[in-house]
């Protein structure tokens, strides 16, 4: 089997199972979109920029959209209703434009989550299965 076929099969695999690929994104998204509000206060538009960079590889490949509004903004507001995150309207450019902060709830749980991602890393199986899975990309 060429290398071509093997993307080629790879590729249909993984569009056949979305459900995987789409529990992961939507965890993955939202953890990002967390993750990037604690390092600064930021815009709804440059979230969406930075998601699309996470996914690029996906996003050329068909298995994963661009961010949109659609997706972004239903989270946004999700994490103001949980107080992990805070948005204020501010005028830029004469438009009235939404930047986002992160609360002292959200730091505790971006914190949280850094604990158990490290503790995770840590763990023989899961790294096992990390080197396992991730063996076919080309370094």
């Amino acid at each position: 089997m060429t290398d071509a076929t093997k993307e080629e099969l790879i590729t249909l695999m993984l569009k056949e199972n979305k459900t995987i690929t789409k529990h992961l994104e939507i965890g993955l998204t939202r953890l990002i979109i967390l993750w990037k509000i604690s390092k600064g206060d930021i815009y709804g538009y440059n979230l969406m920029k930075t998601i699309d960079e996470f996914y690029k590889d996906q996003i050329e490949l068909g298995l994963v959209k661009k961010a949109n509004p659609s997706k972004i903004y239903p989270i946004l507001k999700k994490m103001e209703e949980n107080e992990l995150i805070i948005g204020e309207w501010e005028i830029k450019n004469n438009k009235n434009v939404k930047v986002y902060k992160i609360t002292e709830k959200g730091n505790l749980l971006v914190d949280a989550l850094k604990d158990k991602i490290a503790a995770t890393s840590l763990n023989p199986k899961w790294q096992e299965f990390i080197k396992d899975m991730s063996s076919k990309v080309e370094k």
